[in-house]
């Protein structure tokens, strides 16, 4: 796939039966093209995870657009995994919710045997997704994987995996089996990219090369012996806390292989009981769920084996649980650097307005709004406005019952670089010459220290618009870069724009570009013939292109803008001045001269645009041709690759043409007429620049960090230098509703 392409790929790969895309990182059903762009908090939008980090292969191909291991994530989760391995953490954090949008995963310091490192742990049930797309990079990439660089990876080409990621993969493989959204997910994929996933096809593949059949030979034949995939052998199912003779209950999955007779299902402890005890082979082959009781009259810890029985095949999995005597509290979930959940069970006991209470204290005492009322039934609560890594402890009372005091530490606060530009980062020029300049603004949480970023070339990146790198090292103050292509040569482009800060890595803005030799687009209009002076369709063969005429001609003596010669548009809704062929560059915006002809009304007319060669039109803008004298009129389109415009007449009036401009799509400029675009603040040589594109200038003001006014007044176009200003101070500079920040250096 192209990495472009992967957006397209997901409409039908990862999509819920309701035809939103799935998110294996929140809880959010996305709408198609709700994808990144710039997030800022849970649920803003969705972008293409690297779930084996591109960072790890120095976003070499193919494996960078490969969409066996790249799924559809919110962006915000999808930053807080930077490139961490995935793992195990019982106490990580989670990023904030955002009202009903949940995320899934949690990052902390990792807790599986092995590894101490901070990993990325997701959901429960995606784990064995993420496992089999481990196992598909081992085998597909078999021959170059030995020089990736992570901690999960061995620098080898078997087992590839450090031994603790075998051990985590194999788990996760084990208790997550292949589901239906993996296989639909993989025919689609291979209806793109004419290969698979084969520990999909064949999950039991992944023992006889890692797991417990890795002596054994492994055909295509199948698998015919029974199997038990889930429950996980050897897994541990944790019921939770409850109190005396109160039921807890727990959904448990079951799912078998080739089980041909009835599957049984039996504990050894009375305090645990599972129904149904049997399975029909039918249902259990097609995974279905058993509900596992814990009820217990004597308080402590208990424990029981659960054995699920098909044929000759076992799996044995843990039970645990704990009975209190008085009210159960569970351990808190969903820990942030900020945040906690309390879960309860209900056991009665509330007072007459239905609540229980819930106190809440660090080590300086009770939280101030602590105790507070809850409500008994809901059974949960969130603790919020808490601070980082601190200790706090909890408790739940009724009016005579009350909980064990539980414990909890709020997680560190997450770092976070998020890059936020106009429009999208595609760049064109030609070879030699400078791009357009991308203005890039950096929003930074919780990064205290410099930090670099970097791009691969020909891309170059500034802070001052004069010296330009690939790398850059900024301060926690910095609040924007620039950005260009330059290349000597032709060629298409691309490269991620990563930041860095310690361990942390913030590489999910990806800019594109072309360098090519297209040549400027300038139509004239002056290719006179006779043929051209009626309104019948005809095509003109203009210096920039070819066009399509309808109702529309040229005929000697019309006024002109410039030269002898322009184009005249009929009165109908027909009158259509078209291009007949796509410009390879994209078009930034369209310019063209014009005024109405001889004494007729003003002319309504669409500027147009089509990507596809001209089969459907989007319009981009209208303009009001009035008056007998010739004005520019300017709308912008700003679509990259093959495009092509038209005018089209709309009111029925006469109206003439000429000096019709196109400029090349401008990358990271969703509106170049926005106010903004019109000037620009930065540094340069220690002194502050303020350059204005505007011909009129513009109004503005130039302030120091705390307050003072160094400049007010009317800035004029060009550039306007301000000395002697302090070096390592911030500055503001205002104009209209927009600022900019610029330290001096």
């Amino acid at each position: 796939m192209s990495y472009k392409g992967l957006l397209d790929l997901y409409k039908t790969s990862d999509v819920y039966p309701d035809g939103k895309i799935w998110d294996m990182y929140s809880t959010k059903h996305w709408q198609t093209g709700e994808t990144c762009g710039n997030y800022k908090v849970v649920g803003d939008c969705y972008n293409r995870e690297h779930s084996f980090p591109k960072s790890w292969f120095d976003d070499a191909s193919p494996m960078y657009s490969d969409a066996f291991h790249i799924y559809p994530t919110d962006g915000k989760v999808n930053g807080q995994r930077s490139n961490y391995p995935y793992g195990e953490c019982a106490a990580g954090t989670s990023v904030a919710a955002n009202g009903s949008v949940k995320p899934l995963g949690k990052l902390g310091k990792s807790t599986f045997p092995g590894y101490s490192g901070t990993v990325f742990e997701p959901v429960d049930e995606y784990k064995g997704d993420f496992a089999r797309s481990y196992f598909y990079m081992a085998a597909c990439y078999n021959d170059r994987i030995a020089g990736f660089s992570s901690d999960m990876l061995a620098g080898n080409s078997y087992p590839v995996f450090s031994q603790w990621a075998v051990s985590l993969l194999l788990k996760w493989h084990r208790m997550d089996p292949v589901s239906e959204k993996e296989k639909n997910r993989n025919d689609v994929v291979y209806g793109h990219q004419h290969n698979r996933n084969p520990f999909i096809d064949h999950p039991e593949m992944a023992e006889y090369i890692w797991g417990d059949k890795s002596s054994e030979k492994w055909t295509s034949s199948g698998v015919t012996e029974p199997t038990v995939n889930r429950p996980a052998d050897k897994s541990t199912i944790d019921l939770g806390i409850s109190g005396v003779n109160v039921a807890r209950t727990a959904a448990v999955s079951v799912q078998t292989g080739n089980a041909a007779g009835t599957v049984t299902l039996s504990t050894d402890n009375a305090a645990f009981t599972v129904s149904p005890s049997s399975l029909s082979a039918e249902a259990a082959n097609g995974g279905t769920e058993v509900t596992v009781t814990y009820k217990s009259a004597a308080t402590g810890t208990h424990t029981a084996a659960l054995v699920v029985t098909a044929g000759k095949a076992k799996s044995t999995v843990t039970l645990k649980g704990r009975t209190v005597d008085g009210i159960p509290v569970d351990e808190a979930r969903e820990i942030t650097d900020e945040s906690f959940t309390v879960g309860w069970t209900y056991v009665g006991d509330e007072d007459a307005s239905g609540c229980y209470t819930l106190t809440v204290s660090d080590s300086e005492g009770v939280l101030d709004g602590y105790p507070k009322a809850v409500q008994a039934r809901t059974q949960t609560f969130d603790v919020t406005g808490l601070a980082s890594e601190t200790t706090y402890d909890y408790s739940i009372s009724g009016r005579t019952l009350r909980s064990e005091t539980m414990h909890v530490t709020t997680g560190a606060v997450i770092p976070s670089i998020d890059f936020l530009y106009d429009g999208d980062l595609y760049f064109t020029t030609a070879p030699g010459e400078p791009s357009a300049v991308a203005e890039i603004l950096i929003s930074t949480d919780n990064i205290e220290s410099d930090f670099t970023v970097s791009v691969k070339a020909p891309f170059e990146i500034s802070l001052d618009r004069s010296d330009w790198k690939q790398s850059l090292t900024l301060s926690a103050d910095d609040t924007r870069l620039y950005m260009r292509l330059n290349s000597a040569v032709e060629g298409t482009f691309e490269t991620t724009v990563k930041a860095q800060c310690g361990s942390y890595v913030a590489d999910d803005a990806v800019a594109r570009g072309v360098a090519t030799l297209s040549p400027a687009f300038f139509e004239d209009f002056e290719q006179y013939d006779a043929s051209y002076g009626s309104y019948s369709a005809k095509t003109y063969y203009g210096n920039a292109c070819i066009w399509d005429l309808s109702d529309a001609g040229m005929w000697p003596g019309d006024a002109v803008y410039e030269g002898d010669y322009a184009v005249r548009a009929g009165k109908t809704d027909a009158s259509v001045i078209a291009m007949a062929e796509d410009r390879a560059a994209g078009i930034g915006t369209v310019s063209f001269y014009a005024r109405v002809f001889g004494s007729d009304a003003d002319a309504e007319v669409d500027v147009e645009y089509s990507t596809d060669g001209g089969v459907t039109y989007e319009k981009a803008g209208s303009v009001t041709i009035s008056g007998t004298q010739y004005k520019e009129y300017t709308v912008t389109v700003n679509r990259q690759g093959k495009v092509r415009m038209r005018l089209c007449q709309t009111s029925g009036r006469r109206f003439m043409v000429d000096a019709l401009s196109l400029t090349v799509f401008s990358s990271g400029i969703d509106d170049p007429t926005a106010d903004y675009h019109q000037w620009d603040a930065y540094c340069c040589g220690g002194e502050l620049l303020v350059e204005v594109s505007a011909p009129e200038g513009v109004d503005g003001a130039v302030y120091s960090v705390d307050g003072t006014t160094v400049f007010a007044g009317r800035l004029p176009q060009g550039v306007s230098t301000f000395s002697g200003l302090a070096q390592g101070r911030l500055y503001i500079v205002v104009v209209g509703e927009y600022s900019r920040n610029v330290i001096i250096r």
